[in-house]
């Protein structure tokens, strides 16, 4: 190699130092397990990564020929970070984990205010709309059944009337059933709703 390559070779280890330990500090902060043996794992996994990465670097610059003198490049790199870098990078580091944060809960609002919040309440109006005019149609049929059954009870069968009281009382049944069903869920999401606004 020429000196031109050597500096360029050391150069890029130094920066791959800075960076791999930049990285090592980001993963401790957003990624890295509580539990100790996934911890250990992921580690691994980390660090394996990150020589993946400088081998990466080092075939970039010169090819791959790896020297004595490139591993110590890599440690002051990874030295110059913690003695001058650090102190500067992790509070860059936090503030973009909150804003990032900030921006996630605020587009999460405007989503569930603009976009939820307007269709479930569009849902719940036609429920309500559609169980109202069940229960007026249900009312009106019902009425009619009567009116019917009055003028025509006395030359109906008696098995036959039974088997009409039956069948009415079943869907009577089925339909209430329904709106209470219905309405229960209505107001189960509206107490959902209020407890998260609250």
């Amino acid at each position: 190699m020429n000196l031109d390559t050597q500096f360029l070779t050391m150069l890029t280890m130094v920066s791959g130092g800075v960076v791999m330990s930049a990285m090592f500090d980001t993963y401790k902060l957003l990624l890295r397990p509580q539990a100790y043996w996934n911890r250990v794992i992921v580690d691994m996994l980390f660090f394996l990564t990150q020589g993946c990465l400088i081998f990466y670097l080092l075939f970039l610059a010169n090819g791959g020929i790896i020297r004595f003198y490139l591993a110590l490049a890599v440690l002051l790199g990874i030295s110059s970070y913690y003695a001058l870098f650090q102190t500067i990078y992790i509070p860059i580091l936090k503030s973009f984990i909150r804003f990032t944060i900030h921006v996630y809960q605020l587009i999460s609002r405007l989503i569930q205010t603009l976009v939820i919040r307007p269709v479930i309440w569009i849902i719940q109006l036609v429920v309500a709309i559609f169980v109202g005019v069940l229960s007026i149609v249900w009312k009106i049929i019902t009425i009619i059944y009567r009116v019917i059954a009055f003028f025509i009870r006395p030359f109906i069968p008696k098995f036959v009337q039974n088997y009409l009281l039956n069948l009415l009382s079943i869907c009577s049944r089925i339909i209430n059933k329904l709106k209470k069903d219905l309405l229960y869920l209505l107001k189960f999401r509206r107490r959902k709703n209020d407890e998260a606004d609250s």
